[in-house]
């Protein structure tokens, strides 16, 4: 079936979307034979999905193999781990934000938004390459199996989930292997099988990194000297090795039975899967010499003689019991592509806003200017929550009213501050779903200083470059501040600046439980399917769907709590807090807080690349963590 086909059975029509996949289909026929072979077994929007995790992976492992460097010298590790940590910093940039420019990114992150898969098993992948560029060596094969368990074996609990909703299923590999402990033992050893056939075809490739990835404990027991290996050596030992190494992963596919419970047609596949692997075993054994300075092809008419009678096994299947999962919808004719929409609207806000001049930022009073921060180091998304108002006001015998207004003023310094240093997005919590617990003259004041500085914001005379948005609840609020968030909202929608959401009768849980009765609705409806919600279908429910992952929360005030505060965007947040009250905040604490942040290895749950290297701030006192 032509690729352009697949792609529209896929319900993959943006263009630029359908690049990516192209990109990784190409990788996977070039890097994959037995993989791409598979994936023709499949139905579209499951050999798409293959194509984008197998293709993804393989092209990032493409690019922490080369490197800028000229082919006298050649890559050096220190390039090639740079290159990789580059790009896995901007596919976790990517994945919160949900899309990506870069094409084969894109694929890789629509077909886990689509399917749901967890960001997890990727980063197991992630850290098998870093180990690549460094080099891995394994003493027993303990050492061997344990690694394989942790880094390899989730990526195929991942590609398993694929089959299982083709399957009709709405259950999870790793639910099933809990239930099945003989039977997860059992495939954990076919994927052991698969890996030490893949170290063995790939073993030339490895030896010219200078990465044996067979453990010692292999080589000293055929007496292999792991020398002779790195030089290319042929010896009598090693080819013995070679059949030894062949015939257990032999008997390790041999041994794993294919699950009961799968689609027919998926059951054909993952057997001729295993089946040309074999096939790759048997080329290994039958000229090992050759693995030590060339990758093994597969017969052509062997390969062949499983490959065609399996095509004509998995048509019939998938005729007779169609694949469960419907394809995202074809846009209406005449709509463009997300991509090109995207890109419209950033042009017409842009016209937008040449005929409607915006004016610069106002520096500071000292004439402090912003730091210099790397663009990796960059926070995208700081949420504040401007606290200590009331307290500052006390301390100076004044009205807790007083201090709202000066916060005001701290706000808007804050606001120009950001403009300066290039953030993207910023968040403040005005008023909580809390507050209204407080006094009513407090409340009265409050409720009167909301649109003031909203209208400061927004002033027609003099409107700085920022777009204003509203997460919150409209209940018991005031007729007159909705219709001035609202009405701020409007005004500055073409501003292509600094975005600027006022979290205004703000509550996260209450957020969070709003989405949910919207889905519910949506459920019942027949609109949505339960079994296939992932969580960047569940954030479009949310106040601000665009609004991407908090990156840096900072608190004033001196409490050290994030009190209902964006629980959902803000779960990877750095937390940082401050004793100064908020009316006594410039912009300068933002720029510290930020270079603070930039300081910081963000780990999503994986190891360190990079400890973080301490340096001396300059200007007013550090916050605290």
């Amino acid at each position: 079936m032509p690729s352009a086909r697949v792609y529209q059975q896929s319900g993959i029509h943006d263009a630029a979307l359908r690049r990516g996949y192209e990109a990784c289909r190409r990788s996977t026929r070039a890097t994959g034979e037995i993989e791409y072979a598979v994936s023709q077994l499949l139905p579209p929007p499951l050999r798409t999905a293959t194509w984008a995790l197998y293709g993804a992976v393989r092209a990032v492992d493409d690019l922490a193999d080369t490197a800028d460097s000229g082919p006298e010298t050649g890559p050096t590790d220190r390039e090639r781990a740079d290159r990789l940590e580059a790009w896995i910093s901007a596919f976790d940039a990517d994945l919160r934000d949900g899309r990506s420019t870069d094409p084969v990114r894109q694929a890789l992150i629509h077909t886990m938004l689509t399917w749901n898969l967890p960001p997890g098993f990727l980063h197991t992948v992630f850290e098998e390459l870093r180990q690549d560029v460094h080099g891995r060596q394994f003493a027993t094969w303990e050492d061997w199996r344990r690694y394989n368990s942790l880094v390899n074996i989730p990526f195929w609990l991942r590609a398993g989930s694929l089959l299982l909703r083709a399957a009709g299923l709405s259950a999870e590999p790793e639910g099933i292997a809990a239930g099945m402990p003989e039977a997860a033992a059992a495939w954990q050893t076919a994927i052991d099988g698969l890996y030490l056939t893949d170290a063995l075809v790939d073993l030339s490739e490895d030896l010219a990194r200078g990465h044996v990835p067979l453990p010692q404990e292999a080589l000293d027991e055929a007496g292999v000297d792991r020398a002779d290996l790195l030089a290319r050596r042929v010896t009598p030992a090693f080819e013995n090795l070679t059949r030894r190494l062949a015939d257990r992963a032999r008997a390790w596919l041999d041994s794993t039975p294919l699950p009961p419970v799968l689609h027919p047609a998926v059951g054909v596949a993952l057997g001729v899967y295993t089946d040309l692997y074999r096939l790759r075993l048997k080329a290994a054994a039958d000229a090992p010499a050759a693995l030590l300075h060339r990758r093994p092809t597969l017969p052509r008419s062997a390969r062949l003689r499983l490959l065609l009678p399996a095509r004509a096994k998995a048509t019939l299947a998938w005729g007779l019991f169609p694949f469960p999962l419907q394809p995202c919808p074809r846009p209406q004719p005449g709509a463009a592509d997300k991509t090109e929409r995207h890109g419209l609207a950033e042009e017409v806000r842009a016209l937008a806003v040449q005929r409607r001049p915006v004016v610069p930022p106002t520096p500071h009073p000292s004439g402090a200017r912003p730091p210099q921060l790397p663009a990796e180091a960059m926070p995208r998304h700081v949420a504040i929550v401007m606290d200590g108002n009331g307290r500052w006001a006390t301390a100076r015998g004044l009205p807790r009213t007083d201090g709202h207004r000066a916060g005001a003023d701290a706000l808007i310094d804050v606001v120009h501050g950001a403009l300066e240093i290039g953030l993207e997005y910023l968040t403040v919590y005005a008023f909580s779903t809390e507050n209204w617990k407080r006094p009513a003259g407090e409340l009265h004041a409050l409720m009167y200083e909301i649109p003031q500085h909203l209208r400061r914001l927004t002033d027609d005379a003099e409107p700085l470059n920022v777009r204003v948005r509203w997460a919150g609840e409209r209940s018991r609020l005031p007729a007159d501040v909705i219709e001035t968030l609202v009405e701020a909202e409007r005004t500055t929608h073409d501003h292509t600046g600094l975005t600027v959401t006022m979290c205004v009768n703000y509550g996260g849980r209450a957020e969070i439980t709003t989405a949910a009765a919207k889905l519910a609705k949506e459920a019942v409806a027949g609109r949505v399917d339960p079994g296939s919600l992932s969580e960047h279908a569940f954030g479009r429910y949310l106040h601000v769907p665009e609004l991407p992952d908090v990156d840096l929360l900072l608190r004033t005030g001196g409490d050290q709590r994030t009190s209902n505060f964006l629980p959902w965007q803000a779960t990877y947040a750095e937390l940082l807090f401050l004793d100064t009250p908020w009316p006594a905040v410039d912009r300068r604490d933002l720029w510290h807080a930020m270079e603070q942040h930039a300081r910081r290895a963000r780990r999503y749950g994986s190891v360190p690349r990079v400890p973080a290297q301490p340096t001396p701030l300059s200007g007013r006192g550090a916050p605290t963590t």
